[in-house]
């Protein structure tokens, strides 16, 4: 026979079994929340393998590629007003109106085309982004606006265009693209001056001045002497300076302004402008979507071709950026 528990024993197991039953019941209860709110839950769409098309709209740009704006509107056929009845013409009149053939009465659809306001007339409303020029455009003023043949004075740099000032060796550019600053840009600017004329005559104490050419912190890649020996292609000693005998290349000037400027030459005080009153260059160009850069015409010449063939060779080596989608118009003014 078992023995018989004690009062406190089988309070214990009433209390173990109490514990036991309500543990089993919580758990029950949370699996069959579990099962409801997987049964009620609604359904995940799987699209990682799938294509959304999303349409926003987007702004209205001026298509018409010159650089003005146009206000696009409902081309709605309106009905003119009858005319006022004409006085009654005299017989020698209703005479020849009976004689002469009737002319066909204009179309209808004719009547209903708006007359076309150039940009000459209407100043832009909306902001203006630049197109394409027009073939034989030209600057009329190097602030303000270019002169397209046919569509009156297009402005520069008004309404969503951009400038970058740079400044150089006393000079200044400034280049203008047709365009906010977060889809067009420069991306590479090449100093200009490094092409610049040569100084007709150096001292004899520049030219010994002329230092080993380095890279930062102690790297010779180019001896002081092999630099003079490059030097003397171009120049010859007469008595105590060095005199200009043949006109480098435009590839070849930017070395020799490198030795110069290394010798202490100062290259804002340089022959080339010295004592001279020369007109801005200003340059115009095109940047097709895939960045490509087209177009480059000379707008406005300083005076000197040699000058202007520098400006050209300098501006044409430079890069731009795009993401406009779309050939963006710029023009680039060199001030000396």
């Amino acid at each position: 026979m078992t023995e018989a528990l004690s009062f406190a024993e089988r309070e214990q197991r009433k209390r173990t079994i109490i514990s036991y039953a309500v543990a089993i019941g919580l758990y029950a209860l949370l699996f069959g929340a579990g099962l409801l709110f997987d049964f009620l839950r609604p359904p995940i769409m799987d699209l990682s393998n799938k294509t959304l098309i999303v349409n926003i709209q987007g702004p209205v740009v001026n298509d018409t590629g010159k650089g003005s704006p146009v206000e696009k509107k409902d081309t709605v056929a309106t009905e003119r007003p009858a005319p006022p009845p004409s006085p009654a013409p005299k017989p020698q009149a209703q005479t020849a109106a009976k004689t002469a053939p009737a002319t066909p009465s204009p179309a209808p659809q004719a009547e209903a085309v708006p007359v076309p306001v150039t940009p000459a007339v209407q100043q832009p409303v909306e902001p203006w982004t630049p197109g394409e020029r027009g073939p034989g455009s030209r600057v009329s003023s190097s602030e303000s606006s270019v002169l397209s043949p046919g569509e009156g004075q297009v402005p520069w740099g008004t309404g969503q265009a951009i400038k970058i000032m740079k400044a150089e060796k006393g000079n200044t550019v400034e280049t203008t693209l047709g365009g906010s600053s977060e889809t067009v840009g420069q991306s590479l600017y090449v100093p200009i001056y490094l092409g610049m004329p040569l100084p007709s005559s150096v001292s004899a104490d520049l030219f010994n001045a002329i230092p080993d050419e380095i890279i930062p912190p102690h790297t010779v890649i180019t001896s002081a002497d092999a630099r003079k020996r490059a030097f003397l292609n171009y120049y010859v000693k007469n008595g105590n300076e060095y005199v200009l005998k043949n006109p480098a290349p435009l590839d070849v000037r930017e070395k020799l302004w490198e030795m110069l400027e290394d010798a202490g030459y100062n290259a804002e005080l340089a022959d080339y402008k010295a004592g001279r009153s020369l007109s801005p260059v200003v340059i115009g160009f095109s940047i097709t979507k895939d960045r490509q850069l087209r177009g480059v015409e000379l707008l406005q010449s300083s005076g000197d071709p040699d000058i202007d063939a520098a400006v050209l060779y300098g501006f044409k080596r430079a890069s731009f950026w795009n993401k406009s989608g779309d050939t963006i118009q710029g023009r680039f003014v060199y001030r000396f």
